[in-house]
């Protein structure tokens, strides 16, 4: 393992970690109605010390390369969760966790010293595993695009339509953005697992 697959590791899991806690304690305070900023500080602080816990004690960042398929997908799905979640239902960043899955199966089987054809099946598996979750958020976009009365304003103000966006066009944006946004997490995770698997 290089000293690049073990940061690619640290930062993997470095940064979902304290960002769970945070909002468990974030949502917790809201829910008990009590200082949502001192538990908000003191979510950030514990799961910063659960993170160096867990990547120490639990050598998590040595087995990242061997994990089971569950905890990757459970990884995979919070990362898309919470993407989709930070910009406000907009799916367009969410093929960055299709991005960062190529990489990780192409140095997997890399380090692994797996034949080519692992790495192909495992590759395929990871696209499909993807375009699968990709296609749910951009399904989840959907439907909170057509749901809120101010889409349509909301899109004439954002793109300076000279026309009236209507149902029409609406479905039109989701259904073309969504197939573009399916195709290039598609292209782009196999390039970068190429490359990583190349490297």
């Amino acid at each position: 393992m290089t000293k690049l697959d073990k940061v690619f590791a640290a930062v993997i899991l470095g940064f979902i970690i304290p960002v769970i806690v945070f909002c468990a304690f974030w949502w917790l305070s809201f829910l008990l109605k009590i200082d949502s900023r001192f538990w908000m500080i003191a979510g950030l602080f514990a799961g910063f010390i659960l993170c160096v816990v867990l990547l120490r004690k639990l050598r998590l960042i040595d087995r990242f390369y061997i994990f089971n398929n569950l905890p990757l997908a459970v990884l995979y799905i919070v990362y898309s969760i919470g993407i989709f979640g930070f910009f406000m239902g907009v799916p367009v960043f969410n093929v960055i966790p299709g991005i960062l899955a190529g990489v990780y199966v192409g140095r997997k089987v890399k380090l692994l010293k797996q034949p080519i054809s692992n790495f192909r099946s495992e590759l395929k598996k990871a696209a499909i595993f993807s375009a699968l979750i990709l296609f749910l958020i951009c399904c989840c976009s959907a439907w909170l695009a057509l749901a809120d009365p101010h889409t349509a304003a909301n899109l004439q103000g954002m793109l300076k339509l000279s026309f009236e966006a209507t149902d029409t066009v609406i479905w039109l944006l989701i259904v073309i953005g969504g197939a573009s946004l399916l195709l290039l997490q598609h292209v782009f995770l196999l390039v970068a697992g190429k490359w990583a698997y190349q490297r």
